[in-house]
């Protein structure tokens, strides 16, 4: 069993010192396939859209972005929300940050393609261009910095054109 210090330091995730012997690792409940955000004010979140979390950590739909400040980071694909209305989308429009919460799943999901991300992509990241669509660059035409959050590993190309995306596996720049 862990003494009170020894939890205080873990709780407040301070930094311990490297192990001498083994330990107890706790495992987060369904390795983390599943997690609940807060949604931001004025904002819908879609059912089956991806979903990203923004500066404040709050859920926004996937979207391009203007600087690098302002980087959104992909969580998963929008699966339900708490505090609304069961089975609905998340409209938190009008609505305070926080008031309704969406379940974003992480997972291998089928999303369109701008017509980028083709067989030459499988097993590299592709981008978020928006929360139904996937992109093969970080960036449009031109632009100097990133617009668009890494979205997961490109698995498959569906026949129907679209995109098999694996959630668990981002760039380490986006995790």
């Amino acid at each position: 069993m862990f003494e009170t210090g020894a939890r205080a330091r873990i709780d407040k995730g301070e930094k311990m010192a490297a192990l001498t012997n083994a330990r107890n690792t706790p495992e987060m409940a369904d390795g983390g396939r599943m997690r609940t955000y807060p949604v931001e004010a004025n904002t819908n979140v879609y059912l089956g859209g991806m979903v990203a979390l923004n500066a404040a950590g709050n859920a926004v739909p996937a979207s391009a972005t203007t600087t690098v400040a302002n980087a959104l980071k992909i969580v998963g694909r929008a699966e339900h929300v708490t505090n609304g209305i069961p089975g609905q989308n998340a409209i938190n429009n009008p609505g305070a940050a926080g008031a309704i919460s969406i379940t974003a799943r992480k997972g291998v999901f089928l999303y369109a393609t701008d017509g980028s991300v083709g067989a030459a992509q499988v097993g590299l990241v592709c981008f978020a261009l928006d929360d139904n669509n996937v992109t093969a660059t970080d960036r449009a035409s031109g632009a100097s910095v990133p617009q668009y959050a890494a979205a997961g590993v490109v698995v498959a190309i569906d026949p129907s054109g679209q995109v098999w995306v694996d959630f668990w596996h981002q760039s380490t720049a986006s995790a």
